[in-house]
C-alpha cells in the first residue's frame, strides 16, 4: 500500500495541488496494486522486444525499461486533470498510460533510422502514426514532408530542439487479459546524449528557465552538427579509403 504522506513528500506534491486534480487517492491505490501484479509480464515483453531488435541492421544499442510503480502514480498526479477527464481507473489505465514499457533504440548515422523504421513497421502492429520530432532549421521542410508522406510518418517541429522518432506499438500479451502499449524512441547516439542532459537539467522545475534554455539550445545545435559531420564522413569514406588512398597521399605530398 502507498503511504500518502510519504509519497507527497518524496515527489514534492502539495495537498492543494492533488485536490485540484480531482483524483481520488483510493483510485491511485487500486492502480498501484494492480500494476505491481502485471510488472513481471511487462518485463518479459520488454525483454522479448529488445532481443528481436538488438542485432538488426543499423542498431547500435537498445535500452529498455518498465515504468516503476511510484513513477506511474506520480505521472498520473502530475497530469491529473487530463487523466481525470479521461475517466482514469484501474480498469483502463493501461490504455491511457502508453509508456508503461519504454524502448529506446540508438543508431550511429542519421539516415540509418530508415532500416530500423522498416523493421518496426514490418514486424509489429502500430497503434498510431509514427512521429518524427525535428528541430526548426534542420531540414528543408517541404522536402522532408514529401519524403515522410511516403513513409506514412507525421512531422512534429520541436522549438527546443528535441529530435527523435516515436512509435506506439500494441503489446500482444498472449493469453493474459492485459492491454498495454510499447513506446519506442529511435534516435542517434548524439541525440540521446543531448536528450539525457536536457532532461536532467530542465525537468521538472526548470522547463522555462531562459538561461538554461539558451545554453541547451546552443548544445543542441552542436549535436545536430555532429550528426551531420558523422553522415558526411560516412559518405566520404568510400571516396578516400584504400585502394584510392594512395593517390590522395601522393597529391598531398606533391603540394606540401
Amino acid at each position: 500500500m502507498l503511504n500518502r504522506d510519504e509519497f507527497f513528500e518524496n515527489f514534492s506534491i502539495t495537498e492543494s495541488y492533488f485536490n485540484s486534480t480531482g483524483l481520488k487517492w483510493e483510485t491511485l491505490e487500486e492502480i498501484y496494486e494492480d500494476y505491481i501484479k502485471i510488472i513481471p509480464h511487462l518485463e518479459k515483453k520488454a525483454d522479448d522486444f529488445t532481443f528481436k531488435l538488438i542485432d538488426k541492421e543499423s542498431v547500435h544499442s537498445v535500452r529498455r525499461r518498465v515504468k516503476k510503480p511510484t513513477h506511474l502514480i506520480e505521472k498520473i498526479i502530475r497530469k491529473g486533470k487530463k487523466y481525470v477527464a479521461q475517466g482514469i481507473s484501474v480498469d483502463n489505465y493501461r490504455n491511457i498510460i502508453t509508456d508503461l514499457i519504454g524502448i529506446r533504440i540508438l543508431h550511429l548515422f542519421k539516415n540509418d533510422w530508415i532500416f530500423i523504421h522498416n523493421e518496426i513497421i514490418n514486424t509489429w502492429k502500430l497503434a498510431e502514426t509514427p512521429q518524427i520530432n525535428v528541430r526548426p532549421g534542420d531540414y528543408d521542410m517541404d522536402m522532408l514532408r514529401k519524403d515522410m508522406a511516403d513513409l506514412h510518418c507525421e512531422i512534429i517541429i520541436r522549438p527546443h530542439g528535441y529530435r527523435s522518432v516515436h512509435y506506439l506499438i500494441e503489446a500482444d500479451m498472449g493469453e493474459l487479459n492485459i492491454d498495454a502499449f510499447i513506446e519506442v524512441q529511435v534516435r542517434t547516439v548524439f541525440e540521446e546524449a543531448w536528450s539525457e542532459i536536457d532532461h536532467i537539467i530542465r525537468y521538472p522545475y526548470d522547463i522555462d528557465n531562459p538561461v538554461l534554455n539558451d545554453y541547451l539550445s546552443i548544445f543542441n545545435r552542436i549535436v545536430g552538427s555532429a550528426d551531420e559531420m558523422g553522415t558526411f564522413i560516412k559518405e566520404l569514406k568510400p571516396k578516400v579509403a584504400s585502394p584510392h588512398m594512395d593517390k590522395y597521399i601522393e597529391l598531398d605530398n606533391k603540394y606540401k
